[in-house]
């Protein structure tokens, strides 16, 4: 009976040793390995980081001068718009010394007559020009 308890005990202990030596932890080589995969990995994100930052600072940059140049374009525009505004004044002038109308009538309720029968005439057979067009040089 002795000897049974001592071989149980025996038995019970070199169970227990070699349960607790057989997950073994990885050696120290390894997890070296595994931190300078990680440096390396933290070091190609932080290139890529820095060429991301780059390319949107290139990027700002191009927009900055897309709307300088956009501005710059605007104020001509409006030049041009000012100018194209002397121009109609001289022009509705020059016809007004002439003797021609140059009232301008938007309002489909205000045009009557027989020269506005046939402009709308004239716009459903596919006529393209204004009103006033039609009335001044079409329409005779």
């Amino acid at each position: 009976m002795r000897l049974l308890i001592i071989f149980a005990f025996a038995f019970i202990g070199g169970y227990l040793f070699t349960e607790s030596w057989a997950t073994e932890p990885p050696p120290s080589n390894e997890m070296e390995m595994l931190l300078k995969k990680i440096k390396a990995n933290t070091q190609a994100v932080g290139k890529a980081t820095q060429a991301a930052h780059a390319v949107s600072e290139a990027m700002v940059e191009e927009k900055v001068q897309e709307k300088e140049a956009l501005v710059e374009q605007v104020v001509v525009a409006e030049a041009k718009v000012e100018q194209m505004a002397i121009v109609q004044e001289v022009y509705v002038s020059k016809m007004i010394a002439v003797g021609l109308d140059t009232a301008m009538v938007e309002l489909p309720a205000m045009m009557k007559g027989p020269a506005y029968d046939q402009f709308l005439e004239y716009q459903k057979n596919g006529g393209t020009e204004d009103f006033e067009y039609f009335r001044l040089y079409i329409y005779k």
